[in-house]
């Protein structure tokens, strides 16, 4: 089956990533830890926290891109003769920090949606409870190709990717799917799956790897991952952070005038 998204192979992801970008990528890795905060003696970890604008400058700076995502542009970085979308989704993980066999979080693919695009007074939520599944699909391929025709155009760059960083925990994988518009023709309406609120798509993915769904609510098209088949497939990069969250009580450094100590002797081996 030719699919709209298809995986880079690990070959292929490292044609991109080589020794010294996946050095850059850990080097803004372990600076992001370091600017996580402090949990108290006694409390739960905290959810590592990195906005997406600091994860498209990391890919910047790893591949020497240019950044041109500015606003609603479909890409963020643009390559010699590339462009991609670069996200971060979170997993599931056990109590032992194993991936679970669950989706990731999910990612808009295309949101630039209104009723007008109907037509003859028909709503989004009217073609949802006539259940005109092939319609309102159809609309959304329309999208899809409008939004990066304009890349094409404009860029003029005939490739482009979605880079991702999963973070698992404490743990980080990095990798890609390639899109492949043409292969839109080859998707279908799951219609076993799909209800009043959502519709599935067939053949966008891989099922494997991963599913797309049209939101009615959110009026958006999304996409989920299952990280613990790619990571099984072989298809990531993966990154450990080796962070152990610290439990101290920074007032108290502060007060006690021991807050130069303790970052000499925490923070800074961090980055080494």
């Amino acid at each position: 089956m030719n699919y709209v998204l298809k995986p880079l192979s690990l070959e292929e992801l490292k044609s991109f990533f080589d020794e010294n970008a996946l050095q850059v990528i850990g080097y803004f890795l372990k600076k992001s830890i370091i600017a996580q905060p402090e949990k108290l003696p006694g409390q739960n970890d905290l959810p590592i926290q990195i906005p997406k604008e600091h994860i498209e400058q990391w890919v910047v700076q790893a591949l020497g891109a240019k950044p041109i995502g500015a606003g609603s542009y479909p890409i963020d970085v643009l390559g010699s003769n590339w462009g991609a979308d670069v996200k971060m989704l979170s997993c599931q993980i056990d109590n032992n920090g194993k991936l679970k066999n669950a989706d990731s979080g999910e990612t808009s693919l295309a949101q630039k949606f209104n009723d007008d695009n109907f037509g003859d007074n028909n709503t989004l939520d009217g073609l949802f409870k006539k259940k005109e599944y092939e319609l309102i699909w159809n609309k959304w391929k329309d999208i899809l190709i409008k939004k990066y025709k304009k890349v094409k155009d404009e860029q003029k760059t005939t490739n482009i990717y979605y880079f991702f960083i999963l973070r698992a925990g404490l743990k980080f994988y990095l990798c890609a799917l390639k899109l492949n518009l043409e292969n839109l023709k080859q998707t279908t309406i799951n219609e076993e799956r799909s209800t009043n609120s959502s519709i599935w798509i067939k053949n966008f993915i891989d099922d494997n790897l991963g599913h797309v769904k049209i939101y009615k609510s959110k009026k958006r098209l999304e996409l989920r991952l299952k990280p613990k088949k790619w990571v099984e497939e072989k298809l990531v990069i993966s990154f450990d952070s080796n962070f152990e969250q610290i439990s101290v009580n920074i007032r108290e450094k502060v007060i006690n005038n021991s807050l130069s100590d303790y970052i000499d002797k925490y923070l800074i081996p961090i980055l080494k």
